[in-house]
């Protein structure tokens, strides 16, 4: 199986998560942040809540920076209508992978 090159989706979601990230980092107004994330993500809303759910399980069996949680917490903020059942499978594999030893920081 040969690979084109980066996946786009991907790719994506790394955009995503990384404006939460610096969005978190700056400390600015929190309305302003979500604005920006639901911007970002268009009407991606899977993705902010999947970003959110990874970011908050692999934080909570390996705390990191604060901006970590941060950001998790402006991913889900941005999210218009929350399905919990859906965050809370995200929150599992994210603890899954953080005790796995994989490396992911919303």
């Amino acid at each position: 199986m040969s690979r084109h090159g980066p996946d786009p989706e991907r790719l994506f979601f790394g955009q995503l998560v990384g404006t939460a990230r610096r969005l978190a980092a700056d400390q600015g107004s929190i309305a302003d942040a979500i604005t920006a994330i639901r911007r970002t993500a268009g009407p991606h809303d899977d993705l902010l809540v999947q970003g959110a759910g990874l970011g908050v399980g692999a934080w909570s069996v390996n705390p990191g920076l604060p901006t970590d949680i941060l950001a998790a917490g402006l991913l889900v903020g941005s999210v218009p209508r929350l399905d919990l059942d859906v965050l809370l499978h995200w929150i599992t594999v994210g603890q899954q992978r953080g005790l796995s030893g994989a490396r992911y920081r919303a």
